[in-house]
């Protein structure tokens, strides 16, 4: 008998990604500041920049709207201006805030998402998400139709807390009424997969991207090699 019941799935780099290769700098931040100008920085000084903007996200998680995260990108985007000294104006921070809430095309399924959710439907496990994110993604869930194959959600911004925190696996679960050992998390980052071993989940890692520091877990490529993996939890 089939001991997984549920698959619970991150977002970022598990079954979404960047069109331009980050979450906050979209391709209207490269139109108004070159990628070649961004490269020509000091990149110590752009990595700090980049960290101190956007350290208030991680110190206060909790948001209520797509209007308050535009407020909060909109205060992101100044303090990188002024840390970076890129001379961005104050228009400037809000058409990209903006532009980072409503623009559906800033992000892409990663190939074979959807086949993959159709298929572990089709088998009947619970499909769930546990992901860092803000207000901005109903819109894409819904457009990129996951609402179709997802059951239920776990967001950081609604909780107030990110992985990983142990809370986040633990709203999961009693959500989805399993038993840790019945459920399976998939994260690109190993620290999120560390806490949901700690609560006894099966954890597996999505390398997707480039970059990412590989664990002991078990490791897929792309979304839709769950499939032949879960063979080996039957």
């Amino acid at each position: 008998m089939n001991q997984i019941k549920c698959i619970f799935f991150d977002l970022g780099w598990t079954l979404l990604e960047p069109c331009s290769g980050d979450w906050n700098l979209n391709q209207k931040f490269y139109e108004l500041f070159p990628r070649e100008k961004i490269s020509r920085l000091d990149q110590n000084v752009w990595k700090h920049a980049y960290n101190t903007a956007y350290l208030p996200f991680i110190e206060n998680p909790t948001m209520r709207s797509e209007q308050e995260q535009i407020e909060r990108l909109t205060r992101f985007y100044l303090t990188l201006f002024d840390q970076a000294k890129l001379g961005g104006t104050f228009q400037h921070a809000v058409t990209l805030a903006v532009d980072a809430v409503e623009n559906l095309a800033t992000m892409n399924l990663i190939p074979s998402s959807l086949e993959t959710l159709q298929s572990l439907k089709d088998a009947s496990y619970r499909i769930g998400i546990i992901s860092d994110t803000w207000p901005y993604i109903e819109r894409r869930i819904h457009a990129f139709k996951l609402d179709e194959y997802v059951d239920q959600y776990t967001y950081s911004y609604e909780l107030g807390v990110l992985k990983p925190d142990v809370h986040m696996f633990q709203d999961a679960l009693e959500k989805a009424g399993f038993k840790p050992e019945e459920c399976i998390f998939i994260d690109d980052q190993v620290k999120n997969l560390e806490a949901a071993k700690s609560l006894g989940i099966h954890p597996v890692q999505i390398v997707y991207h480039e970059g990412v520091e590989i664990g002991e877990y078990p490791t897929i490529q792309k979304p839709s090699d769950i499939l032949n993996l879960l063979k080996q939890y039957q």
